[in-house]
């Protein structure tokens, strides 16, 4: 077929992969597809639900912060299949559990760093079919 038009490569990982976040951690990741995001956003949006029946004057700033929060740490919990470089306060290796990916995801460092290697695949498709 001639003519001008871009073609979509699917290249996404099919298989879990390591991504290196600040500060020496590693966490391995199960591909973000459309029913991990899906899963994510679910979590999000009921924990976002809740806040706002308690407090029905949450700021809006506020609650775009506590939503992105949500988001990350829903999606960490989701993807994250295995870590290194995780301690606890006496330095040794600290199991994976989901309460303390949630953890993690509440350092502003951390939690940027992932959202944004766990997403850049999906992104990098995204834009690429936009060309």
């Amino acid at each position: 077929m001639e003519g001008n038009f871009s073609m979509l490569t699917l290249d996404l990982l099919a298989e879990p992969y390591w991504l290196d976040l600040p500060r020496g951690v590693r966490v391995e990741i199960r591909p973000v597809t459309t029913a991990v995001m899906a899963a994510a956003q679910a979590a999000a949006a009921r924990r976002l639900a809740a806040i706002r029946i308690a407090d029905p004057d949450l700021d809006p700033d506020m609650s775009r912060g506590l939503s992105f929060a949500f988001l990350v740490k829903a999606l960490a919990r989701h993807a994250v299949t295995a870590w290194a470089g995780v301690g606890d306060a006496a330095g040794k290796p600290l199991p994976l559990s989901p309460e303390a990916v949630e953890r993690l995801m509440d350092l502003d460092d951390i939690a940027a760093a992932f959202w944004d290697r766990a997403t850049a695949p999906v992104a990098a498709v995204a834009l690429e079919g936009n060309g």
